[in-house]
């Protein structure tokens, strides 16, 4: 379970994250409680996803790439980095409006 979650952990930050803005910007519109849920769940998002991101980089440095949990974090970190850039691109626009 733990090999899945460094794999595919950034892309279920990644999506949770746009699930949560398109239901505020639903309720709210581009109105003052959007804007602060916005900022909330971009700021959990974004440290959820570095937490993952330190995380691969910790295991693919204390195991080798043929193990069963090295290659999953190995190609999770890139992923994880990312899912980092993509939430942070994907919240800043409803928080310069």
């Amino acid at each position: 379970m733990r090999a899945w979650l460094l794999l595919l952990g950034g892309m279920l930050v990644w999506a949770v994250h746009f699930f949560l803005l398109y239901a505020l910007a639903s309720l709210w519109g581009s109105a003052a409680p959007a804007r602060i849920g916005t900022g909330l769940v971009t700021a959990a998002c974004l440290a959820a996803n570095a937490g993952i991101l330190l995380l691969c980089v910790r295991t693919a440095k204390t195991h080798d790439a043929e193990t069963v949990i090295g290659w999953p974090a190995r190609l999770g970190a890139p992923v994880a980095a990312l899912s980092l850039v993509s939430v942070a691109w994907q919240g800043l626009p409803a928080l310069l409006v």
